[in-house]
């Protein structure tokens, strides 16, 4: 089975928990998640399945979408919930006003610093191995894509967001960061990722333990086909001559009105995807005016 599960993450699983429960559940080896979720977090968890694994880094890069709640008062060593306290509750009595400066602060291109539990690699080592032994490393930042940031409600110390951003973006680096400009410190205490790139958190399967959890067959019935993923790629249906060029890798010269688009969805005549392709060269096509001649090169083969 080829295609991609869209799961809604529970509460205290990773993101390799759900993974390997799927994997196990389906009977399916070659799973891949398209973005990390920490384990208190919940929402979409788009998995690829079989030859859609080769689509995994292609999702990681698309933007996502999350509603969540800042708690501020004080920081914590992991950014969020499941950390230790760095200070004492400050207790603060938030300002509205104040509040939506410093989020219009978090708009556009952003330094971000970077969670000493996280991934990252120092030394080739990800920065949690350095952090559970209490080795001190340099956290650095780096630079994300902040697209849309809604303050929601103020409640208390607690504040209500949405975040839409490019990959890669720490929404627990972003509570402490302006928990730091605030003042008084902050942290995430909760995080529901509502859309990652094409799957909204509507289309996400929920997981469930114990004799409630749903059987193999109730999920090979929802994975979302090959056909229909990456529909506002053009598509371009090739000749079985040129099936066999996609599959040694080769150029391909191909007719088609979308002659502007960077890259293409190959079909065979079938409606099966075959590969991506990606533009290299347009031509003026004299005959099949306003269509174009392009040059594609197979950057991704799925046969």
């Amino acid at each position: 089975m080829n295609g991609v599960l869209v799961i809604d993450k529970p509460p205290g699983w990773t993101s390799h928990d759900v993974v390997a429960k799927i994997r196990n559940v389906t009977r399916i080896k070659k799973v891949g998640h398209t973005g990390t979720l920490d384990p208190f977090a919940t929402g979409v968890l788009p998995l690829t399945l079989g030859r859609a694994t080769r689509l995994t880094n292609y999702f990681l890069s698309t933007d996502k979408v999350y509603r969540g709640v800042i708690r501020f008062g004080f920081a914590t060593t992991t950014f969020d919930i499941d950390g230790d306290p760095l200070s004492e509750d400050t207790h603060p009595v938030l300002d509205s006003r104040r509040l939506e400066e410093v989020f219009q602060k978090y708009l556009g291109l952003v330094k971000q610093t970077v969670p000493a539990y996280s991934a990252k690699k120092i030394r080739g080592r990800p920065m949690y191995s350095y952090a559970r032994k209490g080795i001190k490393v340099q956290a650095g930042t780096k630079e994300v894509h902040i697209k849309a940031l809604t303050l929601i409600r103020v409640e208390g110390s607690e504040v209500e967001f949405e975040l839409v951003c490019a990959a890669g973006t720490y929404a627990r680096s972003l509570a402490h960061d302006m928990g730091r400009d605030y003042g008084c410190g902050a942290h995430l205490i909760r995080l529901r990722r509502t859309r990652s790139g094409e799957f909204p958190i509507d289309s996400a399967l929920p997981l469930s333990e114990g004799a409630e959890f749903h059987s193999r067959e109730f999920f090979l019935s929802r994975i979302i086909p090959m056909r229909a993923l990456l529909t506002e790629i053009p598509a371009v249906v090739i000749t079985e001559a040129d099936k066999t060029k996609v599959v040694h890798g080769m150029d391909l010269n191909l007719l088609t009105s979308a002659w502007e688009a960077d890259e293409y969805r190959l079909l065979d005549p079938s409606g099966e995807i075959i590969g991506l392709g990606q533009r290299l060269q347009t031509f003026v096509s004299p005959v099949a005016q306003p269509a174009h001649w392009v040059r594609v090169h197979p950057r991704i083969i799925f046969v």
